[in-house]
């Protein structure tokens, strides 16, 4: 790495980490993220191809990394993936995600639940998503034919392995030639899902869970509580660290009445980040659609949480939020397309005059441009470059905010402890086998706990 590069590489690194820890760093971070599909459009890269061999996108993340001004990579694995792997839910014949004649994998509303299935998914979570959703969502993994299943699965796990690696070693390469932020240790950060929407999403579907709310709705609240443990330890990370979040999006509360929002879905919700923060493990949710009507309701949320915000009044939100929360977010992601360099630059000073005093707020889109004709390039490009020059601190080095559990929680393991017939069980496994030494435990439930992410992935 060139002593240029190193420098500017280590800036990067401490002004997240003074952001991260409460201090106000000399500039905010510009942190921008192009979406695999536009990096492979502005690259030339056919939208099909890519998506089967991640290694063909080194020459256009190199293109954007050239021109996008970003303090952390603007193309990497992460982002890739997040784009879901086409190879693996083709494999397993999902019905929950499929690709379109466009190269989109989209998501379909579908039904992994039955409506008189809650008493069963109350009862085992873990062992009902196995045994009932994922074979109902994925057709290769009928239960019914066994071998098939084990072959499928096998096929699709090689070949998410092999298209998860392919954009690594490019990666590494682009991260040393142009001194990126790394981003948090890793295995400090998590994603997960509020349980109300993990039961939204992919069990009962949006018009199934929308029907339950007022039929079943007693049953929700139980399944909520149930799901909690569940959704925590998908999300927990390995450690707590100051750079890490664990993120959730939140899908249902904008179409819900304020009642049922208060009453069934925040319960569980501010449960789990409350435990979280016992932890010391930072929070995130992106608050999809207009939160407006729920900032009272946000304000119970731990502190030190990352919101970020599709929609709203950014100066309400800051003034209502901003001294407890770190906020991102908010920016129109389709002035990029319709409006000139000047009007893209003039809302951005406009934002950025409102949430960068005081700290604590990270520019970003209500909603990341997903193609590039979705967006303007050349209107990008000089936005990245405007938010990196423009927001800069005049009193870097003050305090601000509020910490990560500052009010004290404390953890409740035997609440948040997940119990499934299907977890490994160290004890029951010694027993069977007593020469097996200690030491191969850590090993063992390590293996147990990548393959019940698996299955979590699977199902969000």
């Amino acid at each position: 790495m060139k002593e240029e590069v190193r420098k500017l590489q280590e800036e990067r690194i401490q002004i997240n980490t003074d952001f991260y820890n409460n201090i106000i760093p000399k500039r905010m971070p510009a942190n921008f993220m192009i979406s695999a599909y536009i990096t492979a459009a502005y690259g030339g890269v056919d939208v099909f191809d890519f998506q089967y061999d991640f290694s063909k996108l080194e020459e256009a993340a190199r293109k954007i990394c050239d021109q996008v001004y970003s303090d952390s990579p603007p193309v990497s694995p992460a982002s890739l993936i997040f784009n879901r792997l086409p190879s693996f839910y083709q494999l397993l014949d999902s019905q929950s995600f499929r690709m379109g004649g466009d190269g989109f994998v989209q998501h379909p509303e579908v039904v992994g639940m039955k409506a008189d299935e809650y008493a069963q998914l109350t009862q085992d979570p873990y062992a009902f998503v196995v045994e009932k959703v994922i074979p109902r969502q994925y057709r290769n993994l009928d239960p019914s034919n066994t071998a098939k299943a084990l072959i499928s699965m096998q096929r699709a796990l090689l070949a998410m392995e092999e298209d998860a690696n392919a954009s690594i070693p490019w990666f590494m390469k682009i991260m040393d030639d142009y001194g990126y932020y790394p981003g948090a240790p890793m295995g400090a950060s998590g994603f997960c899902e509020a349980p109300y929407d993990y039961i939204a999403d992919q069990l009962r579907s949006f018009s199934g869970i929308s029907m339950d709310i007022r039929r079943h709705r007693d049953e929700i609240k139980e399944a909520c509580d149930a799901v909690l443990p569940m959704m925590f330890k998908m999300g927990r990370p390995a450690f707590a660290h100051p750079l890490g979040t664990v993120m959730t999006p939140l899908h249902m509360p904008t179409f819900m009445r304020e009642k049922d929002f208060m009453e069934v879905w925040m319960p569980s919700y501010k449960k789990m980040y409350e435990q979280y923060a016992a932890l010391g493990i930072r929070g995130g949710a992106f608050c999809e659609d207009n939160w407006m009507r729920y900032l009272d309701n946000l304000m119970e949320l731990p502190s030190g949480m990352v919101l970020m915000f599709e929609y709203g009044d950014p100066q309400k939100i800051k003034d209502k939020l901003g001294k407890k929360f770190i906020l991102q977010g908010l920016y129109p992601s389709t002035l990029l397309k319709t409006g000139t360099k000047q009007q893209v630059l003039d809302k951005a000073k406009e934002l950025l005059d409102i949430m960068l005093p005081g700290g604590g707020y990270i520019f970003g889109f209500d909603k990341g441009p997903l193609t590039l004709s979705d967006t303007n390039m050349e209107n990008y490009i000089a936005l990245s470059h405007f938010v990196h020059e423009y927001a800069v601190y005049d009193n870097p080095g003050e305090s601000f905010g509020t910490p990560v559990n500052s009010e004290g929680f404390v953890f409740e393991e035997e609440k948040m402890t997940l119990k499934s017939k299907y977890l490994f069980d160290w004890e029951e496994f010694k027993q069977k086998y007593p020469h097996t030494p200690d030491f191969a435990r850590e090993r063992f439930e390590k293996s147990d706990n990548r393959v019940f992410n698996l299955y979590m992935n699977m199902t969000i």
